[in-house]
């Protein structure tokens, strides 16, 4: 295939997978909340993506790595198509306005490019006719690599700096798992041992009244005005216990956090804090993981298309050379 050819056919592959990943719905975002987005995908199946779009677009994107590793197998030490490479990159940058992501999409692309030149050239001293689907292969995994911990990194920066995905995450999670929000859960013991306090001291102060009614009552041989008198005395001396009372409250409501239950919830909260605090990490190596598992069946459709579209012709010859060709029959008795 002619250079310039090789080079614009890859230039237009990659153009194409580009278009179909965008057209597909796909976006950045979905990689920034991947247990949200899994979730979405199994209970509300669709999650506005068009997986036919996002199928062609990974395939235009093996055609295209096929595509490079055949012009670097077949034109060892020329670069010409890390030129491609270079505008393809500037053409993925501008698309997402020069955004961290899009810029470490890039760099990682324009890497594995790099990548991909030096190992078929270094595959190819090793052996001196390797086989392109092996190479394909090969090159295609590490190269693919590099691409998912480009994305990676791209993701770990990108939360590193904002928490909101990180919060949006829990409550979500916490929703769905518990039925409850995380701003619930962290009030929760607060509301129990507040709830517990009023109750008690309704409890209390109902006896209090009781008390005091009571004796009132049954003061029927008083005089009104002697009746109020002892009803002052007692009620004042009411508020001493009432006050001793409450405080008992208070220092056995105080003693409650070694109460199972409150360390069940205080240990899922510190334990929702750490998610929380290493959100970017987990989320980075979960995102590296998922793509490493697409990018397995990925090499293998980079290996085929490197194999088939630099299957050799076999050449089927018209006439044998004059050399070897046969001496035509003589007929008839030689003469003497």
């Amino acid at each position: 295939m002619d250079r310039n050819n090789s080079l614009i056919i890859f230039i237009v592959s990659s153009v194409l997978y580009i278009f179909f990943v965008m057209k597909s719905g796909f976006d950045f975002d979905f990689l920034l909340s991947p247990m949200s987005t899994i979730f979405t995908i199994f209970t509300s199946p669709g999650l506005g993506i068009n997986w036919l779009f996002l199928f062609l677009g990974l395939i235009f994107f093996c055609l295209s790595l096929a595509l490079f590793i055949i012009y670097a197998y077949d034109n060892p030490g020329d670069s010409l198509m890390l030129a491609g490479s270079a505008i393809v990159s500037v053409i993925i940058a501008v698309l997402h306005s020069f955004s961290i992501a899009g810029i470490l999409f890039s760099l990682g692309l324009f890497i594995a490019s790099v990548y991909i030149i030096h190992a078929v050239a270094q595959e190819k001293d090793k052996v001196k006719s390797p086989a392109i689907f092996t190479t394909s292969l090969k090159v295609s995994s590490v190269s693919l690599t590099i691409f998912n911990l480009a994305i990676a990194l791209g993701v770990f920066i990108v939360l590193a700096g904002n928490s909101s995905y990180a919060d949006n995450e829990i409550s979500s999670m916490t929703s769905g798992m518990l039925g409850t929000n995380i701003s619930d859960i962290e009030s929760l013991p607060q509301q129990m041992v507040l709830q517990q306090r009023e109750a008690a001291y309704e409890n209390i102060e109902a006896i209090e009244r009781s008390v005091l009614y009571g004796i009132y009552s049954e003061t029927s041989d008083l005089t009104l005005s002697e009746k109020q008198k002892c009803f002052n005395a007692i009620n004042s001396s009411m508020d001493e216990i009432d006050r001793n009372a409450k405080a008992s409250i208070d220092l056995q409501l105080a003693q409650l956090s070694s109460d199972p239950q409150f360390r069940t919830i205080e240990s899922t909260l510190n334990l929702l804090k750490y998610f929380r605090h290493y959100y970017p990490h987990l989320t980075s190596l979960t995102v590296f993981m998922m793509l490493g598992m697409v990018s397995m069946f990925m090499k293998f459709f980079v290996a085929v298309f490197a194999r088939i579209i630099r299957a050799p012709s076999v050449a089927v010859p018209q006439s044998l050379p004059p050399a070897q060709q046969a001496p035509a029959p003589v007929y008839g008795r030689p003469t003497m």
